[in-house]
């Protein structure tokens, strides 16, 4: 049944071939149409003019439809009429995304082609062996002809262990042609196909592994069936004879593949272990094993560092510019490649050439030379007896002899291994790769071989620099120190970034910080030496320091080292040293920096030396380039308090008094501590607060907890330094050490633990002044970066013209201005409904709010502003009523109304005018407000900024933070109306103001309420992630009697 409909259906197909065939003007559209629909074409009816006429009139068709608009087409449109800049950067942001997803699909499809290629790699090899194995293994009798079927890859998936053998039981296919994906492969076609896949595939990498070698691959041009193949075996000669003479099998050996060329001439003999790699992989790997030299335990590699190195080095040499120099090397000629060879077989060796003492002895050296130049030697450092070379050099070049004669033998001997067992091959011949034997005992140059090694191992230290990567150093250096190898500047430099690295975190994949020991420690269940990560960083910054010359950077990493060996003496005398050596080069811009003195710092407060540490804290405020971070002054406020020096009844802390403290103990210390912290930092962590209160936990925890009202008390207990710190809300006694998250009140300020009061507080005169230059300062730079370049502006045009803008206020007669408006924010203010726009008749209602009020007020308005018709910031085009254009005139007039310059920022204009002296009208008046005014007017400092600005600008970060803070704090005054519909308001609307800051958010103390023997002043410190109203508050009480 099965059989009849197949055969049915094949019959039915073969008559409407012939049928369309013989079908006059029967266009190959309509073949298709009839194969595909089995019907003829008669019952088609279709010609080649019916064809055309429909496509035609169907395209006529679609022309005439209107065209389908998708949503976002139509939000493109509108996007990029209303909002060009942001239809730009959408823009942008969309050809970024699409790039990304573009990269990412083609890596995918790279790696997919990569495992597919793998894959078919796999099955042709393991398919062409298992063919040869079988032709080896026939007996006399030629297979059954078959035709030849070109492989495919799946083919070799579904070889299997049927080995293509036809199944007879089967009803549907007996008789019938063998498939193709279960026939056996034809060895000859296997090797076509790969000789024709290694002509196509890149030279730069070829798969050694499944393509047949390069010099064999003339012997496969001419196509091979069975009939040519080897089917006669000679068990005296151990050979397999093919009857036919022409062909190209001549023999099979036990270890080779005799063949000839397509006329029969060359005979060529090919190892099995080319021919099939993977069934001689693992006999060669084991004859490798046998013949390679024993290497002692002690010199190998520790397992961990050297798989770390191995895999960066790997990626060194998958580079392509690392290629690209390696490859011009070994183009040069067979020197530069046999080097190249050693130099490759010595990077990824796993053990060590030299041993460890004699590269510790070396290294003493080296040391000592750099003692012996008091630290501060570059390369023109001291001579050696017999040369005129630095000292330093001369160290290296006899490391590097030493070196060069031991890999020498060890070249020798793994090559002479090499060699014996490839000689024992019948018929093998000398490899292209391999070395001359005279070649092995010459002797290696040096510079080409320190070139070559240079540019690698710069390679591999940018490639760790990029990563962040610390582990491949171990084993980097030490081939670095054991080879004698003189680094250049560059990468020297970039060693030392990487080293520094290894002081990191674990969590970040990094070491885990410094050991004890400074050379390798011994390991007794492996048998083997494991490098101590922690003289690394000491090394190389006395390698650099040699090479070239000390900087902070190298400085830092011999300053670590000698902090965590507990030698802080010593390391802050090399401080003294660099220091002084700064000083005296007048050419030197090298500059001290926190991490610097961060190491002795940490040493000095961890190991309770307290007046050393207050001493060194001390030189680190008035050192240029330290910029002392709010950890720091935790630190070392903390040390201080765990040590008990805030207890009033403590002893003193020695030398404290002469380095300028009032007191050397007690609450007054930690006043004139907090104090200077308050003058370089605004804010602290909530870690650094909770820091904070355990050490003052820790500090008075032996305080008794009494009612005796003469002694100090402490109920502070350590909690967990991840925990969350509570509110506290219920006030302290007078004679308490409060330590606690507090939150004041918004409108008084006062702290309900402690009932001491916040202030405001004000800009200084010489702070103004700062802030006024940096504003015109900062106008340049915007200028240039915000309003383009055009052919006649000058790079200072904005600092000229609020220069101008300064003056003016200064040199203007009449009553000083004590308000300033923001005319923009004014005038957009609540107007984000349909109809909204920029409203004049909002800048009047304010204006004439302020006046009633008793100000002076000035608005300030951007350029375009002052015309009556402009474009708003919806990108819509405004016209001004005319009751509209009375008001701008009339401000205009009466000198009220300020218009900014073209392609200047008005917000410069109204923060310089918040801070202007305005000396001739002003004429050094106090015109700031007290709170209990009688004529009721806003109190607080004039002249006041009206606006609601929340100054998020990134233009505005360039200031210094705690001037922009007090500014914003005793400046700025928020506002609040009901917004207006062109000109109607509704009735009774009124103007409501609010200060932005009611006090300072910066650290400040001030003094608790008196309460007869205690007299204390009570810190409180804003937190940078909690609520803006919170603070950390400090109180250590002080007896006022005693």
């Amino acid at each position: 049944m099965i059989r009849s409909s197949v055969y049915h259906r094949l019959g039915t197909q073969l008559s409407l071939q012939r049928s369309v065939a013989n079908a006059p003007r029967c266009s190959q559209f309509t073949q298709q149409i009839c194969l595909s629909t089995e019907a003829s074409p008669a019952q088609i009816a279709i010609r080649d003019d019916e064809t055309d006429d429909t496509i035609t009139k169907s395209q006529s068709i679609r022309e005439a439809r209107p065209k389908f608009v998708s949503f976002f087409d139509r939000v493109d449109k509108t996007m990029k009429r209303d909002s060009p800049a942001q239809y730009q950067r959408f823009l942008e942001s969309k050809a970024a995304s699409e790039s990304w997803r573009k990269m990412q699909e083609q890596n995918e499809r790279s790696r997919s082609s990569r495992r597919l290629d793998r894959e078919y790699k796999e099955a042709a090899v393991e398919a062409a062996e298992a063919s040869a194995m079988s032709n080896i293994s026939h007996t006399a009798s030629p297979p059954p002809p078959r035709t030849a079927t070109p492989i495919r890859p799946t083919a070799f998936a579904s070889h299997g262990a049927g080995r293509g053998k036809e199944n007879d039981t089967d009803p549907i296919t007996a008789g019938q042609e063998v498939p193709w994906y279960k026939r056996r492969p034809d060895i000859s076609d296997f090797a076509s196909e790969m000789a024709e896949k290694n002509r196509n595939v890149d030279r730069d990498t070829p798969s050694t592994e499944t393509a047949l070698p390069n010099k064999y691959k003339h012997l496969m041009n001419k196509n091979l069936d069975d009939s040519s193949k080897i089917h006669k075996l000679d068990d005296d000669v151990g050979t397999v004879s093919s009857k036919k003479k022409s062909g190209v099998f001549a023999s099979i050996s036990k270890s080779a593949l005799n063949m000839r060329d397509a006329n029969g001439v060359t005979s060529t003999s090919i190892p099995f272990s080319e021919l099939f790699p993977t069934l001689y992989a693992n006999d060669s790997q084991k004859k490798e094993e046998k013949d390679r030299k024993p290497v002692n335990p002690a010199m190998m590699y520790e397992e961990n560092q050297f798989e770390a190195y191995h895999e960066a080095m790997e990626a060194v040499f998958a580079d392509h510019g690392a290629n690209k120099a390696i490859s011009k090397f070994e183009a040069k000629g067979g020197e530069e490649k046999r080097v190249v060879q050693i130099v490759k077989q010595w990077l990824l060796n796993d053990h060590r050439i030299i041993d460890q003492n004699s590269v510790k002895e070396r290294w003493n050296n080296v040391e000592q030379v750099w003692k012996g130049e008091k630290w501060m030697t570059g390369i023109v450092g001291e001579r050696g007896e017999e040369s005129t070379e630095p000292r330093f050099i001369c160290e290296l070049k006899a490391q590097q002899e030493i070196f060069l004669s031991k890999l020498l033998e060890e070249d020798e001997s793994f090559l002479a291994s090499g060699e014996s067992a490839s000689s024992s091959d019948e018929g093998s011949s000398k490899r292209s790769g391999d070395l001359a034997s005279e070649d092995i005992e010459s002797p290696i140059c040096p510079i080409l071989f320190h070139e070559i090694t240079q540019h690698i191992m710069g390679t591999l230290g940018r490639y760790c620099a990029r990563r962040a990567r610390s582990s491949p150093m171990v084993v980097a250096w030490w081939k670095v120190k054991e080879s004698g190898l003189l680094l250049s500047k560059s990468t020297i430099s970039t060693y030392l970034y990487v080293v520094s690295l290894m002081g990191m975190a674990d969590s970040l994949g990094f070491s885990s910080g410094i050991g004890i020991s400074s050379y390798p420690i011994s390991d007794n269940e492996k048998g083997r030496v494991v490098d101590s990560r922690d003289a690394i960083p000491e090394e190389v910054a006395t390698y650099h320091d040699l090479a070239s010359k000390p900087t902070e950077s190298s400085i830092s990493l011999r300053v670590k080292a000698m902090a965590c060996k507990g030698d802080a003496n010593k390391a802050e005398e090399l401080l003294v040293a660099f220091q002084n050596s700064i000083e005296a080069d007048q050419s030197s811009d090298e500059l001290m920096r926190l991490r610097t003195y961060l190491p002795i710092l940490k040493h000095y407060c961890e190991t309770g030396e307290i007046g050393s540490a207050l001493s060194l804290f001390k030189r680190m405020q008035y050192t240029p380039g330290v910029i002392l971070e709010p950890e720091t002054y935790v630190l070392l406020i903390a040390s201080i308090a765990e040590n008990k020096y805030f207890c009033e009844k403590s002893s003193p802390i020695e030398g404290a008094q002469h380095l300028g403290y009032s007191c050397s103990n007690g609450p007054g210390l930690f006043d004139d501590l907090v104090a200077e912290m308050s003058c370089d930092v605004l804010e602290i962590s909530s870690a650094s607060a909770r820091r904070l209160y355990n050490s003052l936990a820790v500090g008075f925890q032996n305080e008794s907890n009494s009612d005796n009202e003469d002694i100090v008390v402490s109920t502070l207990k350590e909690v967990h330094p991840l925990m969350s710190m509570p509110v506290a809300r219920q006030s302290a006694e007078h004679n308490e050490v409060v330590a606690s998250r507090v939150s004041l009140d918004r409108s008084t300020g006062i702290c309900p633990v402690t009932d001491a009061q916040q202030r405001l507080i004000i800009l200084e005169p010489d702070q103004r002044i700062q802030l006024h230059d940096d504003l015109l300062n900062l106008s340049t730079e915007q200028f240039a970066k915000y309003a383009g370049k055009k052919s006649d502006d000058s790079p200072n045009r904005a600092r000229e013209q609020l220069q101008k803008f300064s003056d003016w206020l200064n040199q203007r007669q009449g009553e000083p201005f004590t308000a300033i408006v923001d005319g923009a924010n004014i005038g957009y203010y609540m107007q984000s409904f349909d109809k909204g726009r920029f409203n004049y008749h909002q800048v009047k209602f304010m204006v004439d709010t302020l006046e009633e009020r008793g100000e002076n007020p000035l608005v300030i308005v951007p350029h375009k502003y002052g015309y009556s018709q402009f474009y708003s910031t919806k990108r819509e085009h405004q016209r001004l009523d005319q009751a509209e254009i009375e008001i701008m005139n009339d401000l205009t007039k009466s000198g009220k109304l300020y218009r900014v310059p073209p392609r200047c920022l008005d917000d410069f204009y109204w923060m310089l005018a918040s801070v202007s002296d305005q000396t001739a009208s002003r004429n050094a008046r106090d015109l700031s407000v007290s709170n209990n005014d009688p004529d009721h007017r806003f109190p607080g400092t004039r002249p006041m900024l009206i606006s609601n600005d929340q100054m998020r600008d990134h233009r505005l970060e360039l200031l210094e933070p705690r001037l922009f803070r007090r500014w914003y704090g005793c400046h700025i005054v928020n506002y609040n109306f009901t917004a207006f519909v062109l000109g109607e308001s509704v009735a009774g609307n009124e103007v409501g103001f609010s200060p932005a800051d009611f006090f300072s958010r910066e650290i400040q103390g001030n003094q608790c309420p008196d309460n007869g023997c205690w007299n204390s002043q009570a810190w409180h410190f804003p937190v940078s992630d909690w609520e803006l109203d919170e603070r950390f508050v400090i109180r250590i009480p002080s007896n006022a009697v005693e």
